[in-house]
C-alpha cells in the first residue's frame, strides 16, 4: 500500500458503517454543533476528502449545496451526491476561487504528504470571511498499524496543526481536542498491544457495542458536546480546528 492512500477494501466497509457507528456518529456530531456555531447561514459546502459521503448528505439535508472531492468515489455516489474524482495528492481543487462559504476536511490532511498545499487550496476555494472546519487524529506517540493501513503519514497535535494553516490566510475561530473519554482506554490498548506483541492488528472493529457500552459512549460524547459549546478540550484522540478566511 502506497502511503497517503487508504486501503481500497476500507471504501465499502466505512459505507457499511458509517451512518451508525458510535465513532463516526460522535465526530459527526462534533462538526454540526461546529457548522451551526460558525457558519450557521446555509450556503454552499465543499467536502474535501468526503469518504463515503455521510456527512456531505446531511449537510445537504438540511439546505446546504454540497459538493465533494475524494480520490476514490464509489460509495459516495451511491448517496447521490455531487462529487468530482481528483488526486488529493498533486491535483488542484477543480473549483474557482472564492467559491464556498465552508470547506471541511475531516480525517484526510493526515493523508497528504503535502499537508499545507492542500490547506492553500481550501482557502483559495472558500469565501472571504468563509469557513474552513479541520479534523485529524491526535498525538505523534499514538501513530500505529492501523495509521499505515489507512495511509496516513502523520498524527497531529496543536502545534503541528496550527504550522500547516498560515495565520496570513485564515484566523483561528476554536481549537480543541474530542475524543477525549477515549484517550485513556486507547492508550491502555496500544499498551496491550505492544506488550503482547500484537502491534499488527487494526485498532478498529465494525462491530456494533454492548446496549451499555453503546449508551456510555452517547452519555460520555453528549457531554463532551456540552463542553464544546463553550470550551476547548486539551487532550483527546482527535483534534479539531475552525478558520475564517482573512
Amino acid at each position: 500500500m502506497t502511503q497517503g492512500t487508504m486501503r481500497q477494501d476500507l471504501y465499502p466497509e466505512l459505507y457499511r458503517v458509517e451512518d451508525q457507528h458510535w465513532w463516526h456518529r460522535q465526530k459527526r456530531r462534533v462538526i454540526h454543533r461546529l457548522v451551526k456555531q460558525f457558519c450557521p447561514k446555509t450556503g454552499k459546502v465543499l467536502d474535501v476528502g468526503c469518504g463515503a459521503g455521510k456527512l456531505l448528505q446531511e449537510l445537504a439535508d438540511l439546505g446546504w449545496l454540497a459538493e465533494g472531492v475524494d480520490t476514490v468515489l464509489d460509495q459516495g455516489r451511491r448517496r447521490g451526491l455531487k462529487l468530482k474524482k481528483i488526486n488529493l495528492q498533486t491535483q488542484p481543487l477543480p473549483y474557482p476561487k472564492n467559491h464556498f462559504d465552508l470547506v471541511v476536511c475531516l480525517d484526510t490532511l493526515e493523508h497528504m504528504s503535502d499537508d499545507k498545499r492542500l490547506v492553500a487550496e481550501m482557502a483559495r476555494v472558500v469565501k472571504a470571511k468563509g469557513i474552513i472546519i479541520i479534523s485529524v487524529p491526535a498525538y505523534s506517540w499514538l501513530f500505529s498499524y492501523w495509521d499505515k493501513m489507512l495511509g496516513h503519514f502523520r498524527r497531529y497535535n496543536r502545534k503541528t496543526l496550527l504550522r500547516a494553516v498560515p495565520r496570513n490566510t485564515a484566523k483561528l475561530r476554536f481549537l480543541s481536542y474530542y475524543f477525549s473519554f477515549l484517550l485513556l482506554p486507547a492508550i491502555l490498548v496500544r499498551f496491550i498491544k505492544v506488550v503482547s506483541r500484537q502491534k499488527q492488528q487494526s485498532d478498529f472493529s465494525a462491530d456494533p457495542l454492548p446496549v451499555f457500552s453503546h449508551a456510555l459512549v452517547n452519555i460520555l460524547g453528549g457531554l463532551e458536546l456540552l463542553w464544546l459549546k463553550r470550551y476547548s478540550i486539551p487532550f483527546g484522540l482527535s483534534l479539531v480546528g475552525v478558520w475564517q478566511k482573512r
